[in-house]
């Protein structure tokens, strides 16, 4: 606060604490001595202006007290104890109107100091709310009202200053409290700002700005809530070329593609009816509720956005000097809005862009209920599959393989099935893609083959001539070097000699890629027979039959697409081949001719003398007719396979049909 008095507000100096004092005069009239000057009841005091006002005069106890000079002093006394913004005439008008007030209460029957608490409570509001302030008031209360008056004046004077005491100590705990509330409450109003804006930065994308997955969901509910009966489409584009432009120029040239997709199709989508979100690095998904109209479904609505989504995304981006083009797959769901659940929808629309991906890039892809159920059925199994391994309720069951020269079964091929609780015997077909996907193929893999490999021990210990067992090895087991280990571990565990054990590899893995064939030549020094299984099937060709034997590879199993070609298509009456009872312990000669030559049998014949002349033994599958068995015999093939002699059978069926 500025204590400075102005020129024409002059305040006339500090009187002496000595030279104040209160004396008895011939008339009974008291006095103020101000530097030795008396100045009485007729003294004129400073006015507003600056001149002399009587009005600023009051007696107390026969003593004259001019207020204006007692708020001028208080003002001076207690000026750098506070912050006041106030201008300093207005501090010294306030302060006066509470001398006035403190006299009243010294002079006033009967006499009652709780007023005074209201002088401090002032001071405080003022801003005058240090101690000094307090400390400075009483002395000066003390000082100029206490004096050498009688005892009943020094009483009140001193209940006067408790109360003003009081008064401020309350206001300042009061103020206190009041300021914490205000801290406290300030505080409590910035932290729920931080909140809000957390909340709403968990519901965007940090790169576009536009809703994610969480907050997509939360406004297509209020969108479907406030829609009137009509259809929902949802599209998820997903986009082709991002990956690979996103991981050569780096993500910053990755995060300005997603930006500009994201502003296309805000462009083409602005509409209330309509949403768009960001829900994966490289995925957005657009929503709109189009009206139900007497001759339309609301599908042409729907389709049309689909394709104006597409060719929003599809436009060249330019960045700098670089042009790229993208190319999105799209998933669509179509629904009614008055069956649509937001959940659901997201669930299924990202179903269907999974089929839109796996049909390629800039494919659409359509949301089928009978699709998606199959398709969920299958992340069922997937979820039971370990449980079911690690049970015991992954078993084997052993088709034979014949020796087409002996007639008698010298192998038999371990093919996984699974036992399922609720949908009884599931063939391989059902759960060895899902374990493929899932990671479990390696723990599936040694499974069958530790099954495989006790009974063939077992099978060694009960009959004269047990057979060899063959076992798959899937491709990702091949990558792996501790399968090495894996089955050297097996053999020993299981006592099984290392001839009676054949591994069936795929033409893929042993001929196009070099860590697999590392592993395929370290299973050979082990001592196990090698086959390559399903010949024909994948991309090797005849010139590359020649390293198999540099891999340690014995046996060729040739595909039964071989035979397919060359059997006609079965009547009605001849549809399930029949075996002739006794035929797998016969002479092998055959009756009738072989089936007559065409151009798969020329491929098989030669296929077979290739193999034959690289030192390789052949076994063909899919063996399904005598004719089958005619025209393999005929052609100079080892061993065969298939539905003519037996169908996979359980270890019981197996063991009795070795039995034979």
């Amino acid at each position: 606060m500025d204590t400075t008095p102005d020129r024409a507000e002059e305040v006339p100096p500090r009187t002496p604490n000595h030279l104040v004092r209160i004396r008895s005069r011939a008339d009974g009239k008291r006095s103020i001595m101000n530097g030795g000057a008396s100045m009485s009841r007729s003294t004129p005091a400073i006015g507003a202006d600056g001149g002399p006002d009587e009005r600023d005069v009051l007696t107390l106890d026969g003593t004259s007290v001019n207020t204006a000079l007692f708020a001028w002093e208080w003002a001076r006394l207690i000026a750098d104890t506070g912050h006041v913004a106030a201008d300093r005439t207005v501090v010294v008008a306030e302060l006066r109107r509470w001398a006035i007030r403190l006299i009243r209460i010294l002079r006033e029957e009967p006499f009652d100091p709780a007023p005074a608490a209201e002088a401090g409570q002032a001071l405080v509001q003022m801003g005058f709310a240090a101690p000094e302030a307090l400390g400075r008031t009483t002395a000066l209360v003390i000082r100029r009202f206490l004096g050498t008056g009688d005892d009943e004046l020094q009483g009140r004077v001193a209940e006067v200053v408790s109360a003003l005491s009081s008064g401020f100590v309350r206001a300042v705990r009061e103020r206190t409290l009041r300021e914490q509330e205000a801290i406290r409450s300030s505080a409590l109003l910035a932290l729920e700002r931080v909140r809000a804006d957390q909340r709403a930065a968990e519901l965007r994308d940090p790169v576009t700005g536009l809703l994610n997955r969480k907050g997509f969901t939360a406004a297509l509910r209020r969108l479907l809530d406030s829609s009137p009966p009509g259809v929902l489409g949802v599209c998820l584009l997903t986009l082709g070329g991002f990956e690979p432009l996103d991981r050569g120029f780096g993500p910053a040239v990755g995060d300005e593609l997603l930006k500009t997709v994201a502003e296309r199709l805000q462009t083409r989508f602005p509409g209330a009816d309509e949403l768009i979100g960001k829900v994966g690095r490289a995925e957005f998904i657009v929503a709109a509720v189009g009206v139900r109209s007497p001759d339309r479904n609301g599908q042409d609505s729907v389709a049309e956005r689909v394709a104006a989504a597409q060719n929003a995304v599809r436009a060249p981006i330019t960045l700098g000097e670089r042009s790229m083009v993208l190319s999105p797959s799209v998933g669509v769901v179509s629904r009614p809005t008055a069956s649509a659940d937001p959940d659901t929808v997201l669930r299924d629309v990202g179903l269907a862009g999974s089929w839109a991906r796996d049909r390629g890039t800039g494919s659409i892809a359509l949301f089928e209920v009978e699709r998606a159920a199959r398709q969920v059925a299958g992340l069922t199994l997937a979820a039971e599959l370990p449980a079911a391994i690690g049970s015991g309720r992954l078993l084997a069951h052993y088709q034979p393989i014949v020796g087409l020269r002996s007639g008698r079964v010298e192998m038999v091929e371990a093919l996984a099935r699974w036992e399922h609780e609720r949908l009884g015997l599931l063939e391989p077909d059902a759960f060895i893609p899902l374990a493929q996907r899932a990671g479990l193929i390696e723990e599936l893999g040694r499974s069958v083959l530790e099954r495989a490999c006790l009974q063939a021990t077992a099978w060694g210990r009960t009959l004269p001539r047990g057979p060899v067992v063959s076992v798959n090895l899937d491709p990702q087991q091949l990558t792996e070097q501790a399968t090495v280990g894996h089955v050297v571990t097996v053999l020993e565990n299981t006592g099984l000699a290392p001839h009676l054990l054949q591994l069936e590899i795929t033409e893929n893995a042993a001929l196009g890629d070099p860590a697999a064939q590392a592993v395929i030549r370290d299973l050979a020094h082990v001592g196990v027979s090698l086959a390559l299984d399903d010949f024909g099937t994948g991309r090797a060709h005849l010139a590359r039959l020649s390293e198999l034997p540099g891999l340690g590879v014995g046996t060729l199993k040739l595909a039964g697409e071989f035979l397919s070609a060359e059997r006609p298509l079965p009547s009605p009456a001849s549809a399930t081949p029949a075996r002739r009872p006794g035929r797998l312990f016969g002479s092998g000669r055959h009756p009738q001719p072989p089936v007559p030559g065409s151009a798969r049998r020329d491929v098989l014949a030669s296929t077979i003398a290739l193999a034959h002349r690289l030192g390789l033994q052949v076994t063909v599958e899919g063996v399904e007719t005598e004719a089958d068995e005619a025209l393999v015999t005929s052609l100079g093939a080892d061993h065969a396979q298939g539905a003519w002699f037996s169908t996979p059978l359980p270890v019981s069926d197996c063991g009795a049909f070795l039995s034979r």
